[in-house]
């Protein structure tokens, strides 16, 4: 069974799961709460961007990502993500059934970190589309910054590397699915120390990765090799022990 096919098959397998939930409720939330902050705050906020040089828009990006905190809990979120994605069989004792199938236990592991890797993709895009709609409704003066918004998102997808390809391996380690999400949270707790504490170390730990992604204070480009570093480690180490493991 091809590798496309099986990717499809989770998307499938998501019709009646709460994923699909998740990831509407977490962009929705963002959007209502960065409403609420501009209309509230956005002459004080409007003038200190014009003093420091910065558009309504790239104001509402920090907002986001600093002050309310995505690009610190983002990883969580992932770790969710997978959490739900590996429930599916975990929760119904589908391996049996699942791996009755002409598959390959490789191929199998790799739709789960693909998979994981588009809907946390499509979490971000709704988020960055949830920021945007929120510019349009408070009527920002200046246009939409459509190429600095891309590159948010599109650095957003390379730093999540590391992180979806380890909780991917720890959604397949753990039966019980709550433990990769303590685990994910505690990362984001670790990880906030780190960056204020030890920021050349930050710029290894995978839980970290994210917070670099604004495109205004740090340049993640810089940081490519080590996510991508981290993604391939972890996908070999979980595939070796994917293929060790009896699911059965």
């Amino acid at each position: 069974m091809k590798l496309l096919t099986l990717i499809k098959l989770e998307f499938y397998k998501q019709k009646k799961g709460w994923l699909w939930l998740f990831l509407l409720i977490i962009p929705a939330g963002t959007t209502l709460a960065m409403f609420l902050d501009f209309t509230i705050r956005y002459d004080y906020l409007y003038q200190n961007a014009l003093h420091e040089g910065y558009t309504s828009w790239d104001v509402l990006l920090i907002e986001n990502h600093r002050v309310l905190g995505w690009g610190m809990f983002l990883p969580m979120f992932i770790g969710i993500i997978y959490a739900l994605l590996y429930q599916v069989e975990e929760g119904q004792s589908n391996w049996k059934q699942y791996l009755s199938l002409p598959v390959r236990k490789e191929s199998v592991y790799l739709s789960k970190f693909l998979a994981g890797f588009l809907f946390s993709f499509l979490l971000i895009m709704f988020n960055m589309l949830g920021l945007i709609f929120v510019g349009f409704v408070i009527g920002f003066p200046e246009a939409v910054e459509w190429g600095s918004y891309g590159r948010y998102a599109a650095n957003q997808a390379v730093m999540i590397l590391a992180v979806a390809s380890l909780h991917n391996w720890l959604s397949s380690y753990f039966k019980n699915n709550i433990i990769p999400i303590v685990i994910g949270f505690a990362g984001v707790i670790v990880s906030s120390m780190v960056i204020f504490m030890l920021p050349k170390v930050s710029k290894f730990f995978p839980y970290a990765l994210p917070f670099y992604t604004d495109g205004l204070f740090e340049n993640s480009s810089e940081l490519i090799p080590s996510s991508l570093l981290l993604m391939l480690v972890f996908v070999i180490g979980g595939l070796w022990h994917f293929n060790q493991k009896d699911v059965l």
